[in-house]
């Protein structure tokens, strides 16, 4: 029986075949060299919507969803069709195409939502409270555990007549009775089953 895998270099044999692999590096070079020129080359209005873009999304990561449901921010509210988020994206982009600062426009809409609307609670007022808790609830609980913990090491030092494991011989005896007493109470309770 004839493999047909060997007449398939017969067939390819062809002259077009032959110089295909002298040809297809050549026109590799051709596509690289004459693709990058074409993606360099961007609009003087391509520029302006990649700043406001940015712009864009530095408002939008400022902000807060108010829909009162997701509390994500403005740009990665998840909710399909989302009012709150929806009417936020617009008036931020009508703001920015008016020319208005970022300032402004995230000032308008605390004005309108209260202070709840920033991701971040400002510096002032009452506010810098939320700033300042964290590090203080963590620097009392370290104060805390390390009080628990001094007073734990002065307690083993004051321990007369300890050893280095902390049993005295007062201890042992005492923990002999104790255990004596509840093995004659678990060998009463199991003489009344």
């Amino acid at each position: 029986m004839k493999s047909r895998y060997k007449e398939i270099p017969q067939r390819l044999s062809a002259p077009v075949f032959r110089l295909l692999p002298a040809v297809m590096p050549a026109m590799m070079m051709l596509a690289l060299l004459t693709v990058p020129p074409a993606w360099s080359q961007q609009s003087p209005a391509a520029l302006e919507s990649d700043a406001a873009r940015t712009d864009y999304g530095r408002i939008a990561s400022r902000l807060v969803c108010q829909c009162g449901t997701c509390g994500y921010l403005v740009d990665s509210c998840n909710h399909l069709d989302c009012s709150s988020a929806t009417y936020i994206r617009k008036a931020i982009r009508a703001g920015l195409a008016e020319g208005q600062s970022e300032e402004v426009i995230v000032a308008s809409f605390v004005e309108q939502y209260g202070p709840k609307v920033l991701s971040e609670p400002p510096l002032e007022g009452f506010s810098w409270m939320a700033w300042i808790m964290p590090f203080l609830g963590l620097a009392f609980g370290g104060a805390c555990v390390g009080i628990v913990l001094f007073q734990w090491n002065a307690r083993r030092r004051k321990d007369p007549g300890g050893d280095a494991s902390g049993a005295s011989p007062a201890g042992e005896s005492g923990e002999a009775a104790l255990a004596e007493k509840y093995r004659a109470e678990i060998d009463q309770e199991l003489e009344d089953l």
